[in-house]
């Protein structure tokens, strides 16, 4: 028994080692498959081969390689010699397939390597790329017909087990893991191979240090954007390693399969158009040639191997990168904020815009390796606009760094160098509000931006043929000129512009505009200017040096490329300026229709955009305010980004972020049209890894009104109509009121009279209220008017055309409803004016927009249905223009503050121990009535002459604490 059983012990035993020594073989034939496919051109291949073994010495080393230098390490060239003459031995198609000679030289110039081991001053050299080329050329060779001495064998693999992944994060830690891989299967260890394994895998996981990102970026060297670079090289390596132990005892898992193909689909692929990447998340990398250009089809065919689920995304992937299809192949509508980064994207077939910004919680593009010497403003608001995809490929060694598309910044020459590998606080963004709002198809970032004694509001909102980019209170204390750089991409074919009331193409050279351009068009994009601005533009031939941007083998022959560039001059020492401009690719500006976007804010503390076509409406509110425009009205209580969809309907979706990623809940107060009364919206905001991400609530009838509402009946009501058989005939005991403008004969105008005494004393809004019962074809084009009539005098069974009292002022206007809506303007001004007068208010409604087919009626007070009357629908509550009395109520008192004198006369002072960014003096109904934006300012004064007496709160807000007091003048 004892004997069967030792038996049945050494069977297994053996057929375990069997499945393991056959794992190992497994894994090098694929490493060595991998090796000989990248060898690339067999021309080039057998020329580098003859080159190199002409010059190697008898003692195996090379006479342009300088062994000793570590700072400036050559010896890195030496290996990868060796590993191209393994490629040329073992490769089939090679001239020097199993060459003797060749294999000669291999063995000697390993020996040399042996004996030398030349150490850089670059840990990385030592640690990853050396034990790397050492494994490859070693596994490459293991089927060899010859073999290496083993003594030679034996200390190369010595030489591998050098770093430590355990010590390494993301992306250095699987490049150490890998060869460990190596090393194992050369040794067949499986202690090793299970260390190597997990550490290489162990990196697919979700984190907020550096690696994988909630939201699917990729950070190295501290929170830094690096989805090139770092994080390219990452996810080779992942794929390439989870090829190779593909269906062995080590295969990846399927919960990090799932992972890697998150990462790969929605964080990867997105940042690029066609094979070209975008040119702000490559970090230092941005500094070498052809680095811009990513065809990663090797990599996404073997993704697509692993995960098979998706493979149709994956084809669809490598068609647009290796060319067979164009960038706008299998695109579909995506607009994606990347909170963890301060990155967005958005696509359209057409075209790609990527964006990057920094905030208090990420760090700048970094310098390192002597690489990115000039990238001192690449995360500041940094644009990539592409259509083709190579806008921008190899323009850096010309750039003009100063004006890198989308930032607003002094114009430097000579360009500080940060502290390398970026995690540094010097490094960090200045601003915590950066971030906005996204539903996936559309979205709205800003970026609250304070660095270089430079702040701005800068704003981007994305729709399908536009993207609108706003800048508000743009001021500066630095002593260059500040711009704002729309574009600066390579030249291609012509530039058109509209300027001064003609169209023309530009020839080569330099243009100055100062308010006359309209628009300009390049290379598919057109470009905007709603509101004009001083513009500059060149589109001419710019110089420089790969070398200048890289001493890390940069080359310093110098380069020209023609250049078309686009940017505001906003001076020196702006202190509120502005711009306004539209990227509008793939349309024709001549004809493009302007009408569909409205530009409604663009100040310090709201900018707002309403796109009519498309019935989205996106708002950055900087700080608690109310946006009111075109029968919208929005209040929040503190900072935060809005986007509404299918305002004018009875269901409007609200999607809204913070990009301060604050996790405090946020009010939201909405009037909006159809939507009857002041309806409040308790949002709860996201946290933890999710802080700063988009939720979404709907506003409907359902949604909890704000406040006490009521409402007021007409007590008269008609409407009159022109032309000689009409104009002394009343209408006054009808059931619809009817509205037009028209010929002579055919205009109608509605005339309501209400008693508004009854308004309680805090009311906060009122709006007049009317029920369209019908609308001819054309009444979209319309827009209604509501008009206050002074004279109340008339009455509902006297009034006519020709004896109706004249209108004194008009009060608010709406574009026209269909039938079955209920249409409502705002009032509330002088309806509370009449309560504290006579206590009548006469009310009249009229079209402004004439055609036959533009006629409409409402229903009147004699109408049966009692909730279709018109009416005077009226919201009492905390105040609707800022409800903030109860949070600034109570004073929050830091000793270091000082708030003199008491009472205040014409001034009031302030001392502070701290930096605060703002100064918002209010009245008691939460309006501001002053604001002082500090800079930084520790002691200022507020000048209060102009206003009344009374109670007011004086609100500091800054990075580290706010602060309210109470500020009495007398």
């Amino acid at each position: 028994m004892k004997c069967r059983l030792l038996l049945f012990i050494f069977f297994c035993t053996c057929s375990l080692a069997s499945i393991a020594q056959t794992d190992y073989t497994l894994v090098m034939d694929r490493v060595r498959e991998e090796q000989l496919s990248s060898a690339g051109s067999i021309t080039t291949l057998n020329s580098n081969v003859a080159a190199t073994l002409a010059t190697l010495k008898t003692n195996g080393s090379w006479p342009d390689i300088i062994y000793s230098n570590v700072s400036n390490y050559q010896a890195a060239t030496h290996i990868n010699r060796v590993k191209t003459f393994a490629l040329g031995y073992m490769h089939p198609s090679s001239a020097y397939y199993h060459n003797d000679t060749l294999f000669d030289a291999i063995t000697r110039s390993l020996d040399y390597w042996d004996t030398r081991d030349p150490i850089s001053s670059n840990w990385f050299h030592n640690e990853i790329s050396n034990p790397q080329r050492i494994g490859e050329i070693l596994i490459t060779l293991e089927t060899a017909p010859l073999s290496l001495p083993s003594t030679l064998r034996s200390n190369l693999i010595s030489q591998m087990n050098r770093g430590n992944p355990a010590n390494q994060t993301g992306a250095n830690k699987l490049d150490v893991a890998t060869h460990f891989i190596y090393r194992a299967c050369l040794t067949a260890n499986a202690t090793l191979m299970n260390t190597g394994v997990t550490q290489a895998f162990q990196p697919i996981v979700i984190t907020t240090g550096e690696g994988i990102q909630p939201d699917m970026t990729f950070q190295q060297h501290g929170p830094q954007l690096y989805m090139s670079g770092y994080g390219q090289g990452f996810l080779a390596g992942e794929v390439k390693v989870a090829t190779y132990l593909r269906g062995t005892t080590w295969a990846l898992s399927s919960t990090k399969l799932t992972l890697l193909s998150n990462f790969v689909r929605n964080g990867f692929l997105k940042v690029l158009r066609g094979r070209y990447i975008d040119f702000s998340v490559s970090g230092r990398s941005i500094s070498k040639v052809n680095h811009l250009s990513q065809p990663n089809t090797g990599t996404i065919t073997k993704m697509k191997a692993l995960d098979t689920t998706h493979a149709a995304e994956y084809d669809a992937a490598i068609a647009r990168h290796g060319g067979s299809q164009p960038p706008s192949y299998m695109i579909t509508p995506l607009h994606r904020h990347y909170w963890h980064s301060d990155y967005t994207v958005h696509h359209r077939p057409g075209y790609f815009f990527g964006l990057r910004n920094v905030s208090t919680r990420t760090a700048k593009s970094e310098n390192g390796n002597k690489e990115n010497l000039k990238g001192y403003y690449l995360s500041e608001g940094a644009t990539s606009i592409q259509v083709n995809g190579p806008e921008y490929y190899n323009i850096f060694p010309v750039w003009d760094w100063a004006r890198i598309p989308g930032t607003t910044v002094p114009v430097i020459t000579t360009f500080p160098l940060r502290a390398e590998w970026g995690d540094d606080i010097d490094n960090r963004g200045k601003a915590s509000y950066s971030g906005g709002v996204s539903d996936s198809v559309y979205g709205a970032i800003a970026l609250a931006f304070n660095d270089y004694n430079t702040q701005a509001r800068k704003s981007w909102f994305f729709f399908d043929n536009e993207v609108v980019c706003l800048g508000g209170n743009i001021k500066s204390t630095a002593s260059q000129a500040i711009n704002t750089t729309v574009n600066q991409c390579l030249l291609n074919g012509n530039v058109t512009v509209f300027e001064g009331g003609s169209q023309s193409t530009l020839a080569t050279g330099s243009y100055t505009y100062n308010n006359t351009l309209k628009w300009a068009s390049h290379d598919g994009v057109g470009y905007y200017f709603p509101s004009g601005g001083n513009i500059r533009l060149t589109n001419q031939a710019q110089s420089g040096t790969w070398n200048s941007i890289n001493n890390n083998g940069g080359s310093t022959a110098t380069q020209t490329m023609n250049v078309f560039k686009l940017w505001f001059d906003h001076g020196t020492a702006p202190t509120n300026d502005s711009y306004a401009y539209y990227v509008v690719p793939g349309q024709d500006m001549a004809t493009y229709d302007t009408s569909q976007v409205r530009i409604q804010y663009n100040t310090s503390g709201i900018q707002a955009v309403r796109h009519v076509g498309l019935n989205v409406w996106q708002m950055m509110f900087y700080t608690a305010g109310t946006f009111t425009k075109d029968s919208v009205t929005i209040t929040v209580d503190r900072a935060c980004a809005i986007m509404l969809k299918g305002v004018g309907t009875t269901n409007v979706t609200m999607h809204i972020a913070s990009p301060s990623q604050s996790s405090t809940a946020v009010k939201v107060y909405l009037d909006l049209p159809n939507i009857p009364q002041t309806r409040l919206l308790n949002c709860t905001m996201p946290s933890g890894n999710s802080a700063g991400s988009s939720v979404v609530y709907n506003v409907n009838l359902s949604t909890p009104i704000h406040g006490t509402s009521g409402s007021i009946p007409a007590i008269a009501d008609s409407y009159v109509r022109d032309g000689a058989t009409y104009e002394n005939a009343n209408f006054g005991t009808v059931t619809s009121l009817m509205v037009k403008k028209d010929g002579v004969g055919y205009t109608r105008e509605t005339f309501f009279k209400f008693n508004v005494s009854s308004l309680p004393s805090n009311t906060q809004q009122v709006k007049l209220r009317l029920r369209v019962n019908y609308a001819n074809t054309d009444i979209t084009t319309v827009p209604w008017i509501a008009q206050y009539v002074s004279d109340d005098s008339w009455t509902e069974t006297g009034i006519t055309w020709n004896n109706m009292p004249a209108v004194t002022s008009n009060l608010d206007t709406i574009q026209a409803l269909a039938a079955g809506n209920y249409a409502e303007w705002d009032v509330t001004d002088i309806a509370i004016a009449q309560q504290s007068a006579d206590g009548i208010l006469t009310l009249k409604v009229v079209s402004n927009g004439t055609g036959a087919l533009t006629d409409a009626n409402f229903s009147s007070r004699e109408t049966t249905e009692t909730d279709r009357r018109p009416s005077l629908v009226y919201t009492s509550s905390p105040p609707l223009q800022l409800r903030m009395q109860s949070a600034i109520s109570k004073e929050t008192i830091y000793q270091g503050t000082k708030v003199f004198p008491v009472p205040a006369g014409n001034f009031v002072r302030v001392q502070t121990d701290r930096v605060y960014n703002k100064a918002e003096l209010r009245d008691v109904s939460g309006r501001v009535v002053k604001l002082e934006i500090l800079d930084g300012s520790q002691q200022f004064e507020i000048n209060l002459q102009q206003l009344p007496a009374g109670l007011y709160f004086l609100q500091l807000s800054g990075p580290e604490r706010n602060e309210t007091r109470k500020v009495v003048k007398k």
